[in-house]
């Protein structure tokens, strides 16, 4: 199709949150046996944006965070390494799905020295949409989704 596979980035919200985070951290391993010539091509992103991703911390493995998030480790799906990709993070600070969550992971990649950012809007509960909250200083995340596209397409 013609596509570059040194530009491949992953882009989703909640659950599929999770998974652009599983994408994120661990693009580099081979998931399966190769098969055909497909297969030889890199599938690694070289960046990722997570929208209020659900599921990334042991006490809400399985649904809403029942500590909200605090002092809970990340559930097993990421492998975290030194080809670990940038990533743009956009919570809710009223998510069910704790803000902890992307705090975590900005914290994660931060301590390994990865380029990411962490934005944490306020009043938004999960699936929030692009619109500011009444009453908050609360902007669109589609501009900083924009900002972040544009800065890792320069590189």
């Amino acid at each position: 199709y013609g596509l570059n596979p040194y530009k491949i980035f992953i882009m989703c919200s909640s659950a599929g949150g999770h998974l652009t985070v599983m994408g994120v951290t661990s693009s580099v391993h081979q998931a399966y046996r190769r098969v055909d010539e497909i297969d030889k091509t890199s599938c690694a992103v070289q960046w990722g944006i997570g929208i209020y991703p659900a599921y990334v911390l042991l006490d809400g493995a399985d649904g809403h965070n029942a500590n909200l998030g605090v002092d809970a480790g990340f559930v097993e799906d990421f492998s975290f390494d030194v080809q670990t990709a940038p990533m743009l993070l956009i919570h809710g600070d009223k998510d069910g799905y704790s803000s902890m969550a992307s705090v975590r992971l900005w914290e994660k990649m931060r301590a390994m020295g990865i380029q990411s950012e962490l934005h944490t809007l306020a009043e938004r509960k999960h699936c929030f949409n692009g619109k500011a909250s009444e009453g908050t200083g609360s902007y669109t995340y589609m501009e900083r989704i924009l900002e972040f596209i544009l800065k890792q397409t320069k590189k």
